[in-house]
């Protein structure tokens, strides 16, 4: 089988022949040599370049850790913050005893509990998780605040599109309305004969528009139909057609994934703006009655 060996990041210096010593063997490996096989680096100038990789590599570990700083850190927010506290309590309690002239009688004998100092470690934990509680509870705070500033609405100048998103799909979506409806105009006019004759048996169709409300979603076509063909039975066979249809759409425009198609029987908008007039007569012969009069909504 194949021998796989574990990819490790190169160092610099084995680059150079000079710097090869017994840790790194040179040569060939089955010959059991190890070292250097020839210098090609003075002494100088390895030490020199050993120098320059190790102040890299510090550099990068100070950057990587003030990097480390400035991110949030509730653990270590509340454990200063803790200590802030006990070191204000100390002060507090010191300025109190200086006040009264210092401690006049040591505390009595066995006055504290035994088990007091394991209470109090406990009440201290309790108070540090709490601090950082509140610390985490701050933070999603402040995190959703700057995703509602990000997310927010870009605003709108009249009719223009002003978010880049939405006018990059708006695009992308004119785009691929233009490549379906001039394969969809190609197909249905220039096609096998067992389409256009057998099982369309000759219909002339021609896109009206495509209409859609994202790329992604089911294209709607809207055909009107120039011959003499029933309207349903027309409607009937394109439903079938239209998963072959889409397959050459995909061949031939070259689409990285097409949409569904749904083909629509057009209407035209003078019919549609009568069937609105008539549904608004509708409502206003409901409000006024008969005999005149008008009855307000």
């Amino acid at each position: 089988g194949a021998s796989f060996r574990e990819s490790r990041r190169r160092k610099p210096w084995l680059e150079y022949e000079s710097l090869r010593g017994d840790t790194y063997p040179g040569g060939d490996a089955s010959s059991g040599s190890r070292g250097a096989r020839y210098q090609d680096l003075t002494h100088n100038e390895a030490q020199r370049l050993q120098e320059m990789y190790m102040r890299k590599r510090m550099l990068d570990r100070k950057i990587l850790w003030m990097k480390m700083q400035d991110l949030p850190n509730p653990q270590k927010e509340a454990k200063m913050t803790f200590r802030r506290a006990q070191r204000e309590e100390e002060a507090k309690q010191a300025a109190a005893r200086d006040s009264l002239g210092g401690e006049m009688y040591p505390p009595p004998f066995l006055d504290s509990n035994p088990d007091g100092r394991r209470f109090s470690k406990m009440e201290e934990e309790g108070r540090r998780e709490e601090l950082e509680s509140r610390f985490r509870a701050r933070i999603r705070q402040e995190k959703l605040e700057n995703a509602r500033i990000v997310k927010a609405p870009p605003p709108k100048v009249g009719d223009l599109v002003t978010d880049p998103i939405e006018k990059h799909v708006n695009k992308r979506l004119l785009r691929q309305r233009s490549k379906i409806q001039n394969g969809l105009e190609e197909f249905l006019t220039r096609n096998s004969a067992q389409i256009l004759c057998e099982f369309l048996q000759g219909v002339a169709i021609s896109i009206v528009k495509v209409r859609a409300h994202s790329p992604r979603a089911t294209q709607q076509i809207y055909y009107s139909i120039t011959s003499d063909h029933d309207p349903a039975w027309v409607q009937k066979q394109l439903d079938v057609l239209s998963p072959k249809l889409r397959s050459q759409l995909a061949l031939k425009e070259n689409f990285g994934m097409t949409p569904n198609i749904r083909f629509v029987p057009y209407t035209h908008a003078q019919e549609v703006r009568r069937d609105h007039i008539w549904g608004i007569a509708r409502q206003l012969q409901e409000r006024i009655p008969m005999g005149g009069g008008f009855k307000p909504s």
